[in-house]
């Protein structure tokens, strides 16, 4: 990413860019252009962009690699023909389709502003206790600020953290038996 560090909001001082947290081979957008795929808005380094293909809409998929934690979104691109609203879908129970986009009702739906999509984009804060353990999340795009055929993402970022999994700690002593009852196959009981 080149554009310029994230603005450290009040209770996310550590959140970043979950770029390197997305499973890349699983992220598809549906009615985007051959040559301006969605990976060209998510790949700090790349300098292309995604742009929709037969309409204005655009139904983007995205999946972790683990649980994240999801605080903002950033989006950029040009005034015309950049994103005027997202409808965001956290963890949706089927994969959509642009009439479920349409019509179901969203995790949380942003109106974008043109500030908000200037130059690199600004962070668009989500409501944090909605967006605690994403696995996966579907972004609708109705349509864009100028009317235009055609919708355009020069970047689009998601900011956050992944999730910390963390268990009930064992003693050191059951942690011993459960190794070695793993080892005789008998559990932790029969070591």
């Amino acid at each position: 990413w080149r554009g310029p560090p994230i603005p450290k909001m009040a209770a996310q001082q550590s959140h970043y860019d979950l770029f390197e947290q997305l499973e890349l081979p699983q992220c598809e957008c549906l009615n985007a252009a051959k040559d301006h795929t969605l990976r060209s808005a998510l790949t700090p380094s790349d300098e292309g962009f995604l742009q929709s293909d037969a309409d204005e809409e655009l139904l983007i998929s995205l999946r972790f690699m683990q649980a994240v934690r999801l605080s903002a979104i950033v989006v950029a691109g040009p005034a015309a023909s950049a994103p005027s609203e997202l409808r965001i879908f956290a963890n949706p129970p089927a994969p959509l389709d642009f009439d479920s986009g349409r019509s179901n009702a969203p995790t949380q739906t942003l109106p974008l502003t043109p500030a908000d999509v200037a130059r690199e984009g600004r962070p668009v804060e989500l409501r944090f206790v909605h967006f605690q353990t994403v696995r996966e999340l579907t972004i609708f795009v109705p349509g864009n600020m100028g009317n235009e055929e055609e919708t355009v993402i020069a970047r689009l970022r998601l900011i956050g953290l992944p999730v910390e999994q963390t268990g009930a700690k064992r003693s050191e002593a059951e942690q011993a038996a459960a190794s070695k009852a793993d080892w005789l196959g008998s559990g932790i009981r029969g070591a």
